[in-house]
């Protein structure tokens, strides 16, 4: 559905233009029609999205609504979209829609074709997965909840960076890397606790991953993709507005997407990037030197300590 959307709006509103003649209304019947009624600035469309129609059903004004909104400008676009509240068939805002041939019904790809469709997706660029590890991958991306705020976009996008750190086979390991809510909270924390120098909570963390059995060379994996996604955030943010927009150029769920947008203001770009310089080199060390990998990554959060 999010697909479709975007297809919508680059059809019909220029980037130039979106600022001026793209909206995101409320609930609120009030608020719609207002923006609705709204003509154009140079461009021939406007286009106005609510992301969780469903909740018209419920608002007093339905009736309101209804008699007034198919009189909108011919200029308008009006995106009702169902999310988190669903729409059935037989109340009001469905049937008066359908009855005027305004419906669209869509359908996320699910059970089998879902499952057929990304691995066949996997085999285009060389790589393999068991059944058990998709069905891991898919549970844990969100992708069948209602709730699920992105596209098959978006889905793919993750499983290229799962595919990018994966041998010919995709493993649970790799998933996990990106998906696991265990590791994602607690690489959030360990940024946290390095930013505001609080040696103690680090090496509590890094205890929590030795709990999990984590290897260091895979925690080193997620300090640096953390690391990059703080720098890449505060650069696109000086020339896009909208985070919405940086979390998809990103390929992050907009739950993660906001964590980050909130643990960017921790750190500054000239600090981000000579993290990434001592992340650099403690990957060559974990490599090359005689050290073990875990002296090497407590060696690598002190130094990033020592820099905050």
């Amino acid at each position: 559905m999010e697909q479709k959307r975007r297809q919508i709006e680059q059809q019909y509103i220029a980037p130039e233009m979106r600022a001026l003649n793209y909206d995101v209304a409320s609930e609120d019947v009030g608020e719609i029609l207002a923006k609705a009624n709204t003509l154009p600035f140079m461009s021939e469309k406007r286009m106005v999205v609510v992301k969780d129609a469903g909740l018209l059903s419920g608002d007093e004004k339905l009736d309101v609504f209804l008699k007034e909104v198919f009189s909108i400008p011919d200029s308008t676009i009006l995106l009702l979209m169902e999310t988190d509240t669903a729409i059935k068939k037989n109340q009001k805002l469905y049937t008066r829609f359908q009855k005027m041939g305004r419906v669209m019904e869509m359908e996320r790809l699910s059970g089998r074709a879902l499952r057929s469709y990304l691995a066949s997706y996997l085999g285009k660029i060389n790589r393999r997965i068991k059944p058990d590890v998709l069905e891991h991958f898919i549970r844990l991306s969100g992708y069948g909840d209602r709730r699920y705020e992105g596209d098959l976009e978006s889905l793919l996008t993750t499983l290229d960076q799962i595919a990018s750190i994966s041998g010919d086979e995709v493993t649970v390991e790799a998933v996990d890397t990106f998906l696991d809510p265990f590791q994602t909270e607690t690489i959030f924390d360990l940024l946290d606790a390095i930013a505001k120098k609080r040696a103690r909570d680090v090496i509590r963390l890094l205890k929590e991953f030795d709990a999990k059995e984590e290897p260091a060379p895979r925690i080193l994996y997620m300090i640096g993709r953390q690391t990059r996604n703080l720098l890449f955030y505060k650069t696109m943010k000086k020339t896009h507005s909208m985070d919405g927009d940086i979390f998809k150029f990103m390929g992050v769920k907009p739950y993660e997407g906001k964590k980050i947008a909130a643990q960017s203001g921790l750190y500054n770009e000239k600090t981000l990037e000579h993290h990434y310089e001592l992340l650099l080199e403690a990957e060559l060390a974990m490599k090359s030197t005689g050290a073990s990998d875990r002296e090497v990554l407590e060696t690598l959060v002190l130094q990033m300590i020592g820099e905050q």
